[in-house]
């Protein structure tokens, strides 16, 4: 009996200190910003994220042993890609893919560059870096991105690049202290409007250890608002107003020409 006692002592031990040490290892992050407004006048903007990495291994710490990547999602939607052939000696639309779950804005924030930070078997499951957009595990129930091989999917990412809405530059992320970092997130003047999904991934040695998340939104303000709300929640209406728009500018054109 005594035997025994001990032996579940030992037991429960053991499961405490895998516990404690599996929670070794957490990040703490903060945006600068909940809301970025969007105006007539807006022609992008920059974002400051940043966070610590709590951890007992100190001596792991100093040593430099540690690497935070940060991902910053906009909203997913459904995007067709489609090539263009010489037909006749006409160009038209033939062949297309489409891609479900497209992140409307994707960026990735690190001190070096991934490979130098972990490998494909670490990085692709959680999307991380363009060469691993659309290798995320699928999750039952939601739309996942998946992005096989090929010049649709090279297109996809050439054109989201060239829109400055797909970025990968490393050295965005500052290490202000073995335990504090700071990462600028560049915003183009076409960003998405709606929220962005803001992970940080810890790593060690290449190994993924823990993770936080965050969000902030980009929402028009003002008068381009209005307009947008009423495109998107009273498309009728908003049809309507645009017909009527056109008719009565088509006529004060068409009015003032003939006074001239």
């Amino acid at each position: 009996m005594r035997q025994f006692f001990s032996m579940l002592i030992i037991t429960l031990i053991s499961t405490l200190l895998m516990a404690a040490a599996s929670k070794a290892e957490s990040l703490q992050m903060g945006i600068s910003v909940d809301q970025v407004p969007v105006s007539s006048s807006f022609n992008g903007a920059e974002i400051v994220i940043f966070g610590s990495i709590e951890t007992t291994e100190q001596a792991a710490l100093f040593r430099g042993e540690y690497d935070v990547v940060i991902r910053v999602e906009g909203a997913p939607e459904d995007v067709v890609i489609r090539k263009k052939d010489r037909i006749g000696g006409i160009w038209i639309n033939n062949e297309s893919e489409k891609y479900e779950a497209v992140p409307s804005f994707y960026s990735i924030l690190s001190a070096r560059p991934l490979n130098l930070i972990s490998n494909s078997i670490e990085l692709a499951p959680n999307g991380l870096g363009l060469n691993n957009l659309g290798k995320n595990v699928p999750v039952e129930g939601e739309k996942t991105l998946i992005m096989n091989p090929g010049e649709f999917s090279d297109a996809l990412l050439r054109l989201r690049i060239e829109q400055d809405l797909f970025s990968e530059i490393p050295g965005t992320l500052q290490q202000l202290s073995p335990s504090l970092f700071r990462a600028k997130l560049s915003l183009p003047a076409n960003v998405p409007i709606g929220e962005h999904k803001v992970t940080a991934y810890l790593f060690r040695n290449g190994e993924m250890l823990n993770t936080n998340e965050s969000s902030f939104v980009i929402e028009k303000v003002g008068f381009e608002r209005w307009i947008y709300n009423l495109a998107h929640e009273h498309s009728l209406i908003y049809g309507i107003m645009a017909v009527l728009m056109a008719i009565f500018t088509g006529w004060a054109a068409n009015a003032m020409f003939r006074k001239s």
